[in-house]
């Protein structure tokens, strides 16, 4: 069995519930004076996709960046397969399962495509051949015929699938996606949507999707969290989130 099959069914006793593949609870973040997360948090399973939406500024990205070990927090607790990550680094976050993309890339830029996804493999916990495993997620990834190309001459789009396969190639169970589909056209976007099924229906991982395409996230999304003021105010069926009335409030504004 999968590391991420095992972790859906880890701590599960008779009639106890599944830990959870990633939980983050009661999170505080200040930035000097400002609180930017009071008390958000998150749940993910193995093999569920979770939307986190919300207005600009309501901290999102922060979410993303505490959950990775970008940031530090200032009180709650963050656990992966039910172990407390807590204090660990961000490098530690990332060999123990938890990879991500972030909103402006972070490609480099003077390498080829498969070196950049080799960069990422270094990450992985499993064994094997990394060379086989690199050319397999290429391939996976309509990356082959681009994989000798140096990144910075590659359309946008195309960089932002060479993040996404860095980051894959580090067989994560938690797969962090911020804003993924920024700069892409529709063509591309519904490549990505295609992608992300197929990320969660084949490799078992759980991801937490941040994007201002409400297509994209409503349609591929299990469960949507919205976000205000570094709050959760909603958590349910995406199809749902837009018929709260504090949902619409926080997108455009009490009346």
């Amino acid at each position: 069995m999968s590391a991420s099959a095992l972790a859906g069914t880890a701590g599960r006793g008779a009639g106890a519930p599944a830990t959870p593949l990633l939980e983050a609870s009661r999170i505080i973040k200040r930035f000097a004076g400002v609180t930017a997360l009071n008390g958000a948090g998150l749940t993910l399973a193995a093999g569920e996709v979770l939307g986190l939406i919300g207005p600009n500024g309501s901290g999102k990205t922060t979410l993303v960046n505490c959950v990775s070990g970008v940031l530090p927090i200032d009180g709650g607790e963050i656990r992966l397969k039910g172990r407390a990550v807590t204090r660990a680094s961000r490098v530690e976050r990332a060999r123990l399962g938890i990879a991500r993309t972030f909103q402006n890339l972070k490609l480099f830029g003077e390498l080829t495509v498969r070196d950049n996804v080799m960069v990422g493999r270094n990450a992985s916990r499993t064994r094997g051949s990394d060379r086989d495993a690199v050319e397999a997620l290429l391939a996976d990834l309509h990356l082959t015929d681009l994989a000798r190309e140096v990144v910075s001459a590659l359309p946008y789009g195309h960089q932002r699938r060479v993040e996404i396969a860095r980051a894959l190639a580090g067989d994560p169970d938690v797969l962090l996606l911020d804003e993924p589909a920024a700069g892409l056209n529709d063509g591309e976007t519904a490549e990505l949507r295609g992608l992300l099924h197929r990320v969660r229906r084949e490799r078992g991982c759980g991801i937490v999707l941040i994007d201002h395409d409400m297509n994209l996230v409503l349609g591929v999304s299990n469960r949507v969290q919205v976000l205000d003021e570094g709050r959760i105010i909603y958590e349910g069926a995406p199809q749902d989130a837009f018929k709260q009335p504090e949902v619409v409030d926080a997108y455009l504004g009490s009346a």
